[in-house]
């Protein structure tokens, strides 16, 4: 991705036209997971909203959307199964968004129809491909490398041939996560991401809580 950027600014320079390139922006319950191939960058803490893309060009990306949900008389953290979504990007800026999901209900009607629209800065809806990708194991990214290419090779209707032997950069490790039994977890925040701190630092262990504010202290 970057190597193509590169080049795609070289040949701006030289010729002396200018690259014109879309951004694609989400709401705030949906993540980036991968882009044309490539896996996103951040990990557990860190959200992707943003992408940048050339225009007039087909382009893949993989979404998550994540809600804090009321659950009986508790709350927890959706996440969904990742979404492939294949469209056209035209010269205009590019929203990908989800419908609020407030309890398990919604997410229930999400898991079985699992799509989010994608439409134009200006409100115009972009035709797109949509399909859910299936995933091993219990974390999302931990194996989507491997899942999407699988996919991508598959003929899906959301698949993207000349996608399927990119290289994607190693997953952020995932596993030994230290996890306390936890009763009732109550959350507040501003937006999802603040939400997702809070709920994720009530899970962990003290031991784990203390080295996160340790870390936290030094930014």
């Amino acid at each position: 991705m970057k190597l193509a950027h590169l080049a795609i600014s070289a040949v701006a320079l030289l010729t002396g036209f200018s690259a014109v390139a879309a951004e694609i922006s989400t709401s705030s319950n949906v993540e980036i997971l991968a882009l044309d191939g490539q896996k996103a960058g951040g990990g557990l803490l860190k959200q992707n909203k943003t992408a940048t893309v050339s225009d007039n060009e087909t382009h893949q990306v993989v979404v998550q959307v994540a809600e804090i949900i009321r659950s009986g008389s508790d709350r927890r953290l959706f996440e969904s199964s990742p979404v492939v979504v294949k469209f056209k990007a035209g010269s205009e800026n590019i929203q990908i968004q989800a419908a609020s999901i407030i309890d398990e209900a919604g997410a229930t009607r999400f898991e079985k129809n699992p799509t989010v629209s994608v439409r134009t800065a200006s409100g115009q809806v972009i035709a797109s491909e949509q399909e859910p990708l299936v995933q091993d194991g219990l974390f999302p990214g931990r194996n989507l490398a491997e899942n999407l290419s699988a996919y991508n090779s598959s003929g899906g209707k959301a698949a993207v041939a000349g996608f399927a032997t990119a290289s994607m950069p190693v997953a952020m490790g995932m596993s030994n996560v230290g996890k306390a039994s936890k009763g009732q977890v109550t959350v507040q925040g501003e937006n999802v991401a603040e939400q997702q701190l809070q709920y994720w630092f009530q899970q962990a262990d003290q031991t784990t809580q203390q080295r996160f504010l340790n870390w936290a202290k030094k930014q």
